[in-house]
C-alpha cells in the first residue's frame, strides 16, 4: 500500500487561517475517500492543548519564535519523526505543506522519496524567487486555477487541485435560527465579511462608497483575525450600521454566520493590482465556505475567482474596486432573494470542491509521480 506523509509547521486547531484549513481538510479527505496509508508530522506550542487527531507533533523551540518560523532545531526534529515513521511504515511520497522547502526536499531525495510540494495560491511564490526552486521537488501542487505564476518562475511541473471544503460541515441551516442563536436582527439585511483587516484586503473606499450600507436596517458584519494599523486608527466603522469583531472564530461558529447573513463580500482594494505576491490564499477559503452554505458571494475579479463564480449563476463578479456595481448588486439582493444563485453556489462547491474530488485528484496524481 501506498504511504504519504504530509508534512508541514502548525497544523492544529483553532483552524483560523487559510493554509492550515486547506491542509487539515487534505488530510481528511484523503483519509475519508481513499486507501492510501497516510501519517503527519507537524508541529505545535507546548503551551497549546488541543491537537489534530493521527498527527506526530514535535515541539516548537525558543528559536522558532525569534526567527520567524525558520528554526533548524525544529526541522531536524521533524526529520526525525519522519525517519521513525519511515522506518515503522516505508514512506513512498512526502507531501510538503506550509514547511521549508528545501530541507525537507534535500532530505526526501537523500532518502530517495518523491517529495511534492503544495503552495496555497500565488502569494507564497516570493520565497519560491528568494530561494529558488528546489530541484529534489518532484512536482508542485498549487490550489490556485491560475497557475501563471509558476511559469514565470520556469517551472513546469505543476498540477492544480481545487482546496477541499468540508460540505457535511458547511452546508445550509435555517436563516432564523442562526440569527437568534447570534443575537442578530431578524429583519435586517446582513453582508458580512470574515477575514483580516488590512487596507488591501478590505478597501477604505467601500465603506464610503457603498450608499445601501447608509441606509436603515442594513448591516455589515465584520470578524477579523487580526486588525492592521491602519485600521485600528480609523473611525470609518464608528457608525450603527457596522459590528467589527476582532478574534478567532471556530468552525461551528462561522458555519452560524454564513446562515445567519444574506451575503458575503471581499471588499480588495485596487491596490491589489500592484502587490504581485499579495498574501491571500488562491482561492479565498471563506469564499468557499460561504458558497457551501449557500450565501450569496460577491467578489472582485482577481485571481481564481472569476473562474469559479460566475454573475447571476452563483454569485457575483465585479470588477476590482468597483464598489458602486456591489451597491447596485446589494439592493437588488436586499428586494428579492435569488434562491436560484443560492442552490448553484452549493452545487459548485459539491461538483468541484468536495473532500472526494479532491482526493481522487491527488490520488491520480500520487500515481502518476511513482510511475513517472
Amino acid at each position: 500500500m501506498i504511504h504519504i506523509c504530509f508534512v508541514g509547521y502548525d497544523i492544529c486547531p483553532p483552524w483560523n487561517e487559510g493554509r492550515k484549513v486547506v491542509s487539515k481538510n487534505i488530510i481528511d479527505a484523503m483519509k475519508a475517500y481513499t486507501d492510501l496509508d497516510v501519517s503527519v508530522v507537524s508541529t505545535i506550542e507546548k503551551e497549546r492543548g488541543e491537537k489534530m487527531e493521527g498527527v506526530e507533533y514535535v515541539n516548537t523551540t525558543w528559536l522558532t519564535k525569534r526567527t520567524q518560523g525558520y528554526d533548524p532545531l525544529l526541522d531536524a526534529a521533524m526529520i526525525r519523526q519522519i525517519g521513525s515513521i519511515n522506518k515503522r511504515e516505508k514512506i513512498d511520497i512526502i507531501h510538503l505543506f506550509n514547511a521549508h522547502f528545501p530541507v525537507f526536499s534535500l532530505y526526501g531525495k537523500m532518502k530517495r522519496k518523491k517529495v511534492i510540494a503544495q503552495f496555497f495560491g500565488n502569494p507564497h511564490f516570493n520565497i519560491l524567487k528568494r530561494l529558488r526552486v528546489p530541484k529534489a521537488i518532484d512536482i508542485y501542487v498549487t490550489t490556485s486555477i491560475e497557475n501563471k505564476w509558476f511559469n514565470d518562475l520556469g517551472i513546469y511541473n505543476s498540477q492544480c487541485v481545487n482546496p477541499p471544503i468540508n460540505t457535511n460541515l458547511f452546508k445550509y441551516e435555517d436563516k432564523t435560527t442562526a440569527r437568534k442563536k447570534l443575537n442578530l436582527p431578524e429583519d435586517a439585511f446582513i453582508l458580512m465579511y470574515i477575514g483580516n483587516m488590512s487596507e488591501v484586503r478590505f478597501s477604505p473606499d467601500f465603506v464610503k462608497s457603498v450608499k445601501f450600507l447608509k441606509e436603515p436596517n442594513n448591516l455589515l458584519l465584520i470578524f477579523a483575525n487580526q486588525v492592521d494599523s491602519y485600521w485600528q486608527n480609523n473611525n470609518a466603522f464608528h457608525n450603527k450600521s457596522v459590528i467589527l469583531r476582532n478574534g478567532i472564530l471556530n468552525e461551528e461558529q462561522k458555519i452560524l454566520l454564513y446562515n445567519a447573513a444574506d451575503a458575503f463580500i471581499l471588499p480588495f482594494s485596487k491596490k491589489m493590482n500592484s502587490f504581485k505576491h499579495v498574501f491571500i490564499i488562491d482561492p479565498p477559503i471563506t469564499m468557499l465556505e460561504a458558497m457551501s452554505c449557500g450565501l450569496p458571494v460577491i467578489a472582485p475579479d482577481v485571481f481564481s475567482i472569476p473562474k469559479i463564480i460566475k454573475t447571476g449563476y452563483n454569485g457575483y463578479v465585479t470588477p476590482l474596486g468597483d464598489f458602486e456595481t456591489i451597491d447596485e448588486i446589494l439592493r437588488n439582493l436586499s428586494k428579492e432573494e435569488d434562491k436560484r444563485v443560492s442552490t448553484n453556489a452549493r452545487k459548485t462547491i459539491l461538483n468541484d470542491f468536495s473532500y472526494e474530488k479532491t482526493a481522487l485528484r491527488l490520488k491520480k496524481i500520487y500515481a502518476g509521480v511513482l510511475n513517472g
